[in-house]
């Protein structure tokens, strides 16, 4: 693995030295790309500002100046990385900083409570131009801090403008992140040079960025901060009587648009296991005949307790390294209590929790009663699952089983999913050019399990419902492959087949079979619902409406598509694309699976690459309806080939 996965720095001069935007990504460090001052150097591919050594400060920066301020006004600017500070007892130090300065190194930048920053005699000058957040692991009185785990929007002195305790907000509920605990914790900072908005927000890396900032301000204009050109980087420093080690383990910067996402899978942990203390020695010592003697009550408590804890089958170990643990589970959700039950469905309840062993924010599907047949074969075929990986698929990230209940743990997707953003009275109306994107996401996923793994993978229960939405509204395919597990019980619109009333394909019906092509079918129906508003049936509506791919049939045979878009759009959208999408579901949707275009093919069409075939007639209910379109010659079957438009 490459130590930089890249910087990238583009200049280019022309006329007054105007220079385009800059961006650059560490996944892990070398010394290449960066300034490295006083006590900061790299250490298992990792940035480490200061050791354990007291009165030290450490100061790394991006090696070359950006032009951040352009007549009188600071550009927007984007960053994220992942911090870890490990103290070596309860007394750790103070803290480090993400910082934006003129100078490569301030004279005499003090350690102790100016976290390498500034020093007393400088602290509170205009001609610092010094803008810095902290994340600072120590109370100083003379500060002004409010605590001693706190975050803080610095300009131009060590006393924070705005200074919250640091943590993320989940929902209604605020959860304390202990900084100084050797955990590795993400930092996301944005600042709006249009708006003069700052946010700030943390939270345990692996976990979706928290919808709420920790820090917002609003109206803070750094033009008075900022000259033209600024070094971006961190700083760090010790006390005399506090020490600790701060590292960075990753990070990207971006002085114009969202930095770039950083890769999480292979941070270090520098998280230290406690010594032995004399005491400790001495006390184990003196205890250990009562130790002794105590071993048999303990061994005859274990074997009681025997039947009661998990049992490990056999079959089990081949598929363990997918396999979470039950006890890890019931911390994640608090004992699985109503306050993280987030979602019911056919599979059963949804729960949302932050597993304890990764710090990973995760959703747990917890399947009861007999839902599946073949324990063995069935967690053969999920952990087959956990190894699809792309970025349009959540992300199965392992199974448990305990008792008669299965869990599967996916990636939390804080978003929801789609249904939730189109149909009926939404809070929020997705625009159309996030619809389009999250179609051909969607779009991306099905052809990456149908054709790009190495098995072919059905999804079986495509709908809008199990197209969920990351932090950035980014599809993301849940649920592929699992829709045979559906508890019959149930009374909702799933069938006793694989599928959900309104997406099924007709041959389902016939054959209870479930295949590529009845995948196309369902996706033709989620194009029709993104590009309409409408539910695939709806009995509310009229009489001629309730069943959405029947009268969106209805009018392409009438030439009349475009009468089909959705009205909570308020005809902001782009129409070759909106005609594209309907004419494209309508396709997909044709009751005849031969009729019908493979993933490659819709993908294509769907990203403008190839013509979208015009239908000549199609089969409903036994009834041949004849469109009213210009004729082409067909097939045995009534698929007209591509349009020539």
């Amino acid at each position: 693995m490459a130590v930089l996965v890249f910087p990238l720095l583009i200049f280019l001069c022309c006329g007054s030295n105007a220079q385009l935007p800059t961006s650059f990504l560490f996944n892990e460090f070398n010394e290449s790309g960066l300034i490295l001052l006083q006590g900061a150097s790299i250490m298992s591919n990792a940035l480490r500002l200061t050791d354990q050594s007291t009165n030290a400060v450490g100061r790394a920066l991006w090696e070359k100046s950006l032009h951040l301020k352009t007549n009188n006004s600071v550009s927007s600017f984007s960053t994220t990385f992942v911090f870890s500070m490990v103290p070596p007892t309860n007394n750790h130090g103070h803290g480090l900083t993400f910082l934006v300065s003129p100078s490569r190194s301030p004279v005499r930048a003090s350690d102790s409570g100016y976290l390498g920053l500034i020093n007393p005699s400088s602290d509170g000058r205009e001609d610092n131009h010094l803008f810095a957040v902290e994340f600072d692991t120590h109370l100083n009185h003379w500060n002004n801090d409010i605590d001693g785990n706190h975050i803080g929007v610095d300009l131009n002195t060590i006393n924070s403008t705005v200074s919250k305790t640091a943590g993320y907000h989940t929902g209604e509920r605020f959860e304390e992140l202990k900084m100084a605990s050797g955990q590795n914790i993400q930092a996301w900072i944005d600042y709006d040079g249009h708006k003069h908005n700052l946010s700030v927000a943390i939270a345990l890396a692996g976990m979706s960025r928290p919808l709420n900032p920790l820090i917002a301000m609003p109206n803070i204009d750094l033009a008075d901060i900022f000259k033209e050109e600024m070094y971006v980087g961190f700083s760090a420093a010790q006390g005399r009587d506090a020490v600790e080690d701060h590292y960075i383990l990753a990070w990207s910067f971006n002085s114009d648009g969202m930095a770039p996402t950083l890769d999480l899978s292979h941070l270090p942990s520098f998280i230290r296991s406690k010594g032995v203390s004399v005491r400790i020695i001495v006390g184990v010592s003196v205890g250990l005949f009562s130790l002794v003697v105590l071993g048999s009550l303990v061994v005859w408590y274990w074997l009681k307790r025997g039947k009661q804890r998990e049992a490990v089958e056999e079959w089990e170990e081949e598929f363990w390294p997918h396999k979470i643990p039950y006890q890890e589970l019931k911390i994640a959700t608090h004992g699985f209590g109503e306050e993280s039950l987030f979602g019911r469905g056919g599979f059963g309840k949804v729960y949302r929790g932050v597993l304890p062993s990764t710090g990973l924010e995760v959703a747990i599907k917890c399947l009861t009663r007999d839902l599946y047949q073949g324990m063995k074969d069935f967690v053969a075929e999920i952990s087959s699952l956990g190894r699809l990986q792309h970025r349009n698929l959540v992300r199965l990230q392992g199974w448990c089983q305990n008792k008669n209940q299965l869990f599967l743990v996916y990636d939390y997707m804080p978003n929801g999913s789609l249904d939730r953003f189109i149909f009926g009275n939404p809070e929020n109306v997705l625009g159309w050019s996030q619809r389009y994107s999250i179609l051909k996401g969607v779009a991306a996923g099905l052809l990456y399990l149908h054709q790009e793994w190495e098995w072919v993978v059905v999804h079986r229960d495509l709908k809008s419902q199990n197209i969920l939405l990351d932090s950035q509204f980014n599809a993301k395919l849940g649920d592929f492959g699992l829709a045979r597990l559906h508890d019959p019980t149930q009374k909702s619109q799933t069938s006793g087949v694989a599928g959900t009333l309104g997406y099924m394909a007709p041959e389902i019906m016939r054959t209870g079979k479930a295949t590529e092509g009845t995948d196309v079918f369902s996706f033709g129906i989620v194009l029709l619902e993104v590009a309409c508003g409408r539910r695939p049936l709806d009995e509310s509506a009229e009489t001629e409406k309730q069943v959405l791919v029947e009268w969106v049939r209805q009018l392409y045979a009438e030439e009349r598509l475009m009468d089909a878009v959705d009205i909570k759009l308020e005809g902001e959208y782009n129409g070759e694309e909106m005609e594209r999408v309907l004419n494209l579901g309508v396709v997909c949707s044709h009751p005849q699976p031969e009729c019908r275009p493979d993933m490659k093919l819709v993908l294509q069409m769907l990203e403008g690459q190839s013509p979208i075939p015009v239908v000549d007639k199609l089969i409903n209910n036994r009834d041949v309806i004849e469109l009213s379109r210009t004729k082409y010659s067909v097939n045995s079957a009534g698929c007209g080939p591509p349009s020539a438009r």
